[in-house]
């Protein structure tokens, strides 16, 4: 016998098998009591008919009673069968109204933009609900996206008043003269954002309005997590190109700032950076004025600790230690946000964002500002290293200028003084040398005034940015062509794509070259083209038909207004990509061929 649980009724099968053994015992039992106990209590009269009525109810009552309990057992039975079946259909139903759902809500995960969500969630509610038709309204940030599917003109602009109903803390009713109308709102981060409606011909089921609520608050977080990563890409490309354009380091830490601390929702924000004696001083700032004294050491306050850890992190309540000491930053700060800038070489600074209220930051946007913190890291190693650069170029030009005077012009003055002085001595005995003394004083004279003029043709600052690549190179033939005596050919076969820092630098390789040419070749004409090749690169030709030299000889020895040589013009290309062509000999001009990829 199979036993069961305690607490748990027997199957029909079990009271069966049970009812076999004490159903014959108590009738056995009974037979025996009436034919031994009451039987005898009377007469023959009494004991015929009293036996006759027994036999003939008890056995028909005894198979009543049996076949009664059998029947409400069976009856029982019966009822909790249909009741799992339609437990079970039900199952399967939610079971696959949940695949449904789910099938919807991955294509919301999948979705690349912001228009893809839309268009998987008009399809995926109106299959899944069995709705006539769904409008999505997004524009309570300026979005001014409208989505529908199964509406027309009527019922869509029936959708668009309860749109502006809703955005208006209105509660409008499901019944409409077209049928029922089940509306949400859509609320990002506490932002009433647009709404969405589905239109049924019948009232919507409990099961219609339960998967409508629930694909409604998954296309809402999708669509918002669509929209983050949409900011979130927007926001660097917007830092990226403030790098790329601003080359003033200040005015790019502004810009890159007010991009962060809009990304954050953040009131306050500064951005400082490390010095020479590992203080932090505050280079820029938004929403409150430079202190006069805005130095920090390293782990004083809540800044000074920050650029100490070298962590990101979120502070929610700011203490009153942490509001004083931060050079006047976060004196009316309740929250803040610290990313430190680091590079290979060390520590560079920290940028802090900060908010008026308490634990209004929230950790989970630290990843992206942390990678915007390295973009920033990036951009303060490359513009200090690019001040350095121009630092050394300033002191090379220094020294290539102070080498030209001592080499050219000194020479030649000094030259010219030993002939006065000669002179001074040849007229009272020899007058006819000491004129031709000063005639050669004379002709020193004028050439060195047309290598002073040269120096300072060569050293007038350039604008590129104002009249273009091309332009500027047709302007300086122009004027250099009337400075020098020289007849210049221009050949513009194509306008080269260039970045700006590229431009300079194909244009200073031209610009000495042609300094080359006026200084050495004593040319008469020079061709210069300016063009695209097919292997993509921008380049510009220098040749003239001066007297040339041999590059074997001469190798790095020709210095020119930048003050480089030769090898050197070849590496500044080359670093860059960039190809350097030299072809000269003596007698046959000289051929320069500078080219940078696009």
């Amino acid at each position: 016998m199979t036993a069961t649980a305690p607490g748990r009724p027997s199957s029909l099968y079990q009271q069966i098998k049970r009812a076999r053994l004490w159903l014959p015992l108590l009738i056995v039992g009974m037979v025996l009591v009436n034919q031994l106990v009451l039987v005898p209590l009377g007469g023959p009269a009494w004991q015929f008919w009293f036996q006759l009525l027994f036999y003939s109810l008890l056995g028909p009552l005894a198979t009543y009673l049996t076949l009664n309990w059998i029947a409400e057992e069976v009856r029982r039975r019966e009822a909790t069968q249909n009741e799992l079946s339609r437990l079970f259909r039900e199952l399967q139903a939610s079971h696959a109204l949940l695949g449904s759902i789910q099938k919807v809500t991955e294509q919301f995960a999948s979705a690349s933009d912001l228009d893809a969500v839309l268009n998987a969630a008009v399809r995926g509610i109106t299959e899944v609900t069995g709705a006539r038709g769904v409008a999505i309204f997004l524009g309570g940030s300026s979005l001014g996206m409208t989505r529908s599917l199964g509406l027309d003109s009527v019922l869509l602009k029936n959708a668009a008043e309860r749109d502006r109903a809703l955005l208006r803390g209105e509660v409008p009713g499901e019944e409409v003269p077209e049928g029922f109308v089940l509306s949400l709102p859509l609320t990002w981060a506490g932002r009433l954002e647009g709404s969405i409606h589905a239109h049924f011909r019948e009232p919507p089921s409990s099961e219609q309005r339960e998967s409508y609520s629930i694909l409604a608050a998954e296309f809402s977080a999708a669509a918002e997590a669509v929209q983050s990563r949409t900011r979130d890409l927007l926001t660097l490309f917007e830092v990226d190109r403030s790098i790329r354009a601003e080359g003033n380091l200040e005015r790019m830490l502004k810009t890159i700032l007010a991009q962060t601390m809009a990304r954050a929702d953040a009131t306050l924000g500064g951005v400082y950076l490390v010095d020479d004696n590992r203080l932090l001083h505050l280079a820029v700032a938004q929403g409150v004025g430079l202190p006069p004294t805005a130095l920090l050491r390293l782990g004083e306050g809540f800044v000074g600790r920050a650029a100490e850890r070298r962590e990101p992190c979120v502070v929610r309540r700011l203490s009153d230690e942490d509001r004083v000491v931060g050079g006047g930053l976060l004196a009316a700060a309740g929250s803040a946000i610290s990313l430190p800038l680091t590079s290979e070489e060390g520590l560079l600074g920290v940028i802090v964002l900060a908010h008026q209220q308490p634990a209004h930051f929230d950790e989970s946007i630290l990843p992206f500002l942390n990678l915007l913190a390295g973009q920033v890291s990036l951009a303060v190693r490359n513009a200090r290293a690019y001040l350095q650069s121009e630092e050394l170029a300033i002191v090379e030009e220094r020294a290539r200028i102070a080498r030209e005077i001592h080499d050219g012009v000194a020479q030649s003055l000094a030259f010219i003084a030993l002939k006065l002085d000669l002179i001074t001595r040849l007229l009272e005995s020899n007058q006819d040398k000491a004129r031709a003394e000063l005639s050669q004083a004379k002709a020193t004279i004028r050439e060195t005034i047309k290598e002073v003029r040269r120096s300072i043709f060569a050293l007038r600052p350039i604008d590129l940015e104002r009249y273009g690549f091309v332009e500027t190179i047709r302007r300086y033939c122009h004027d250099y062509g009337q400075q020098n005596d020289i007849r210049v050919h221009v050949d513009v076969k194509a306008t080269p794509q260039l970045s700006p820092k590229s431009e300079a630098v194909l244009f200073r390789i031209f610009q000495e070259a042609m300094n080359n040419v006026a200084k050495h070749a004593q040319a008469r004409q020079v061709w210069v083209t300016v063009g695209r090749s097919e292997s993509g690169q921008s380049f510009v030709c220098v040749e003239d038909n001066g007297r040339g030299f041999d590059p074997a000889v001469v190798s790095d020895r020709v210095t020119t207004a930048g003050g480089l040589g030769l090898r050197q013009m070849r590496e500044r290309l080359q670093g860059r990509g960039g190809r350097f062509e030299l072809r000269s000999a003596r007698d046959e001009g000289t051929r320069i061929y500078a080219s940078m990829p696009e």
